[in-house]
């Protein structure tokens, strides 16, 4: 899936951007990327993932949380992006 992500780091540092997203069992992978250029990969395992929020933001699904010293927060874009994450990231964060 494909949606856009702000990533906050704990020096105030400030990603926006796009990222490619999917599950891999127990693990969340996203390919950064700006433009038709990718930034890096990460991979999150879930069982790592703390202070899980999803809440609505002006009509549409945020989901945030923390993981590495960094606030990840993904933003709605349309075409089920949100749902598909908030649905595979609680089915194994068992949230």
């Amino acid at each position: 899936m494909f949606t856009y992500i702000q990533i906050i780091d704990k020096d105030s540092e400030v990603f926006k951007g796009y990222v490619y997203f999917k599950f891999d069992e127990d693990k969340l992978s996203m390919t950064m990327s700006r433009g038709m250029k990718a930034l890096h990969r990460i991979t999150i395992p879930i069982s790592k993932i703390i202070d899980l929020t999803v809440e609505n933001f002006y009509g549409v699904d945020r989901i945030s949380f923390f993981y590495g010293g960094k606030k990840y927060t993904f933003i709605n874009t349309g075409y089920g992006e949100a749902k598909y994450l908030k649905d595979h990231i609680l089915k194994i964060a068992k949230v």
